[in-house]
């Protein structure tokens, strides 16, 4: 048998919908199901800037979901540990090896 994913139904979710530079915003997406197969769904939820490049990695790989639901926290930070200048990102969640594309804006305020 081989293995279906089911992806159906999956949003991003992001609260705050404004990120205040200091403070969280969490990103929460439901969790796709590989049903027939023993392995874990992977995961590359990044951020990035107004050009498309990659200012911060949130999760490259498996993921924990609680009630089915995969919930991560970004700090404002990009990957050096500095904080992101004020502007318009995307936090962006691909499927890795499954077809999985979902992306949202998020604004940075001071």
């Amino acid at each position: 048998m081989q293995a279906q994913i089911e992806i159906e139904g999956m949003e991003l979710q992001l609260w705050p919908s404004l990120l205040r530079l200091g403070e969280r915003v969490h990103v929460a997406f439901r969790a796709a199901r590989i049903i027939g197969s023993m392995n874990a769904p992977r995961y590359d939820v990044s951020v990035l800037d107004a050009r498309r490049q990659r200012v911060a990695t949130l999760l490259r790989g498996t993921a924990r979901p609680t009630a089915g639901v995969v919930c991560i926290e970004w700090d404002g930070r990009d990957d050096g540990g500095a904080l992101v200048p004020m502007g318009a990102y995307r936090v962006h969640v691909a499927g890795v090896g499954f077809p999985l594309r979902l992306e949202q804006v998020l604004h940075v305020i001071g």
